[in-house]
């Protein structure tokens, strides 16, 4: 492979370029990809998050040309504008709504511009935002069923044994664990690859120009279809054995390391 045959760089974000709970970008993680920037080289981030839980330093530090974003349900531009989404099934969704609350399980949905909870308020506020400035953007729907629209996304918390029995209520949805005890649910029409594609299509590239980094089973897809594909060392088992190399953590300047391995920068 020739440095110049990669035109596009897709980072992951919580525990590829942030520590989970942390608020900033790894500074040799920066470095590097404003190395890439230099080059030509396009940079993507592409997470579970919805954007408005995609942190300040993402925007003003790392400044993608792209975000796929819940998964590859919604994908922006640079200027912030939708250009690109996949929703949930609406009536799978008011099916897990009412599972979760049957079965304790906490819930929330990961509409296009809040994410109302819809039970476990508690546990959303302090295990999923763990001290992000953000808790505004969730909304107290606990005692409500109250449903618009499907959403982008759901995010599901409790016991995993639980929040796996409920896949026969949404056929049309695809389990992604995020992390113990925690699950993303999206659309199985959505998916990081699907959103990493559309963007490939306008730029007129494809997966052997893109070169990948991740941590976790939402990263998968994408890790095996690009032409490099990173696994962190902080990464789960299956990931490391999937890649096409594994760096070192996050904290270990993984990212840096890696493209300096590939002689991208």
């Amino acid at each position: 492979m020739k440095k110049e045959d990669i035109k596009l760089a897709v980072f992951d974000i919580d525990d590829t370029l942030i520590r989970r709970g942390k608020l900033t970008v790894e500074n040799s993680a920066l470095l590097a990809m404003n190395q890439l920037k230099e080059q030509g080289i396009e940079v993507m981030v592409a997470t579970g998050r919805a954007f408005y839980f995609i942190h300040d330093a993402i925007h003003e530090s790392v400044k993608p040309n792209f975000y796929v974003t819940t998964n590859g349900a919604c994908v922006y531009d640079r200027n912030i504008n939708l250009i690109y989404k996949t929703p949930m099934n609406l009536d799978e969704t008011k099916s897990l709504i009412d599972y979760a609350r049957k079965n304790e399980l906490g819930i929330a949905l990961k509409m296009k511009d809040n994410m109302p909870v819809y039970h476990d308020m508690n546990i959303f506020q302090t295990v999923y935002m763990q001290g992000s400035p953000k808790q505004d953007i969730l909304e107290d729907r606990t005692q409500s069923s109250e449903l618009e629209s499907a959403p982008m996304g759901i995010f599901m918390m409790g016991d995993e044994t639980t929040i796996e029995n409920s896949r026969d209520l949404a056929p049309n949805g695809f389990y992604a664990k995020a992390y113990t005890d925690a699950y993303d649910v999206y659309s199985v029409d959505a998916g990081k690859i699907k959103g990493i594609e559309f963007v490939l299509s306008k730029l007129n590239l494809t997966w052997d120009q893109v070169i990948a980094f991740g941590d976790a089973a939402n990263d998968m897809d994408m890790i095996q279809k690009a032409k490099i594909g990173i696994a962190m060392g902080n990464s789960i088992d299956i990931l490391k054995e999937k890649a096409d190399y594994v760096t070192s953590d996050i904290e270990s300047d993984g990212v840096y390391l890696a493209l300096k391995h590939f002689n991208l920068i």
